[in-house]
């Protein structure tokens, strides 16, 4: 009783964190659960999303058992049509295939469906990366040792999606990016939560500035 006690509270601890500072402020914790004790949205099941973009079009599976906050994330944007008329504001192809970055800027001066609230802030969510021999993800951690980088769930693979972040490890929002080779060099740094299952044909096409018509879950 009292090791349950004790885990209650540390639990609540860090919620309480959570809501009054932001996700930036999450410790590295292998067994929190968060989807049970926050308000930030979850998904727990494989969803399809429809890119609709200026090139054609682009198919998603997205792996909400692995990566549940990522794909409600993500979802939760879709479904608010936050990312139509958003521009691919950065594409690396020399001195190789690298990256096409998505969710970011609008075609539509001074728009910005990502916000959550009167502020103008936007919504903030952990690192999220999930071993093979973790029931849960780890959140507000990066994953660095070669042993645990072997176990990660979901890697960097050409046609995968990562959700993109600044310095912060918990400064995940809306802007994601599709993988155009493997790159294990970002693996257990960034929360890898789905893949292109058709369409990567259209994705080798896209140029900066190209840009989402239209994101519509299946």
């Amino acid at each position: 009783m009292k090791n349950r006690l004790s885990n209650s509270l540390k639990i609540l601890f860090v919620i309480n964190i959570l809501f009054n500072f932001g996700c930036s402020s999450i410790k590295e914790k292998d067994d929190l659960n968060i989807c049970s004790t926050s308000k930030l949205p979850c998904i727990h099941s494989t969803e399809y999303v429809l890119l609709e973009t200026n090139k054609g079009k682009i198919k998603l599976e997205l792996y909400g058992k692995l990566a549940p906050i990522t794909v409600g994330n993500f979802i939760d944007y879709v479904d608010k049509g936050a990312y139509d008329k958003t521009i691919f504001n950065r594409v690396i192809k020399k001195p190789y295939p690298f990256i096409i970055r998505g969710g970011g800027k609008s075609l539509i001066k001074g728009e910005n469906k990502f916000r959550i609230n009167k502020t103008g802030k936007v919504r903030l969510i952990p690192l999220e990366i999930k071993l093979k021999t973790n029931n849960l993800p780890i959140y507000g951690k990066k994953i660095d040792a070669s042993s645990q980088k072997n176990n990660i769930e979901l890697k960097h693979k050409r046609a995968y999606l990562s959700m993109d972040r600044s310095k912060s490890i918990n400064s995940g929002s809306h802007q994601f990016y599709i993988l155009l080779k493997s790159l294990p060099e970002l693996d257990g740094r960034f929360a890898v939560f789905g893949k292109v299952i058709s369409g990567m044909e259209i994705v080798d096409l896209i140029e900066e500035d190209d840009f989402i018509v239209e994101a519509k879950r299946l």
